[in-house]
């Protein structure tokens, strides 16, 4: 079975969330069991490279400490058979309503933009979290983390059009993902393929990290595989 993408949602079994608990000090231990008592994902995180195959990298982001500002996030390692489901990261139209009043229009034209051009925006984060869970996670310097899987040099440049158009009133971030998997900083991306043709830029995927040449993963887009 193929490794779940990055920042797709994950729900463990009861056993899952046992083991779960285990690995979080006892100052969490009502936050994990609040999540599983509200039936809320945990999110798949970058695989690392001494998890073995059958294991799965997860992630608990908490909301943001109402008086300190801490946030807290939990590391967590389950089993494959210890997750009963997975989702993808939710759709930007998802996380539109808990979005800022002012920026909701703007992005419902970005998503439409996107998807006539065959893209499906994903949001990860802070607005998924507060959209999954209703929870506060937003503040007034929040960005909004698009994910984005082009499946063409058309689409990616689309995507890129899109992203530097309305990055002008949005506080937008997040990923270019590749169909091999690999994720680049949308901002890195655009000030890499700024400078050089050939430029390299560094690349999340599972297992690790890696410093991928920009023009290589343009061309992956047709060869479906990534190069160094």
């Amino acid at each position: 079975m193929a490794m779940a993408p990055r920042h797709s949602l994950a729900w463990p079994t009861a056993v899952g969330w046992q083991v779960a608990r285990l690995q979080v000090s006892a100052t969490h231990h009502a936050a994990l069991d609040r999540w599983r008592e509200a039936d809320w994902p945990l999110v798949v995180r970058q695989q690392e490279s001494d998890c073995p195959s059958h294991t799965v990298c997860l992630g608990l982001a908490l909301p943001p400490d109402a008086v300190s500002g801490i946030k807290h996030r939990l590391p967590l390692r389950l089993e494959r058979g210890a997750i009963s489901r997975y989702q993808n990261a939710c759709s930007l139209r998802e996380v539109l309503p808990v979005l800022s009043e002012i920026w909701r229009d703007q992005l419902a034209r970005l998503a439409t933009e996107l998807a006539a051009a065959g893209l499906a925006a994903q949001v990860f984060g802070s607005a998924a979290l507060q959209a999954l869970t209703g929870l506060r996670y937003l503040h007034e310097n929040s960005d909004i983390d698009l994910l984005l899987h082009p499946a063409s040099t058309t689409q990616l440049d689309t995507a890129l059009r899109c992203f530097g158009h309305y990055s002008t009133d949005l506080p937008l971030d997040g990923e270019i993902v590749f169909p091999c998997g690999a994720g680049v900083a949308i901002r890195e991306w655009r000030v890499a393929v700024g400078t050089a043709v050939a430029a390299r830029v560094l690349a999340k995927r599972h297992g690790g990290v890696a410093l991928l040449r920009t023009d290589h993963l343009r061309a992956s887009l047709a060869l479906r595989q990534c190069m160094h």
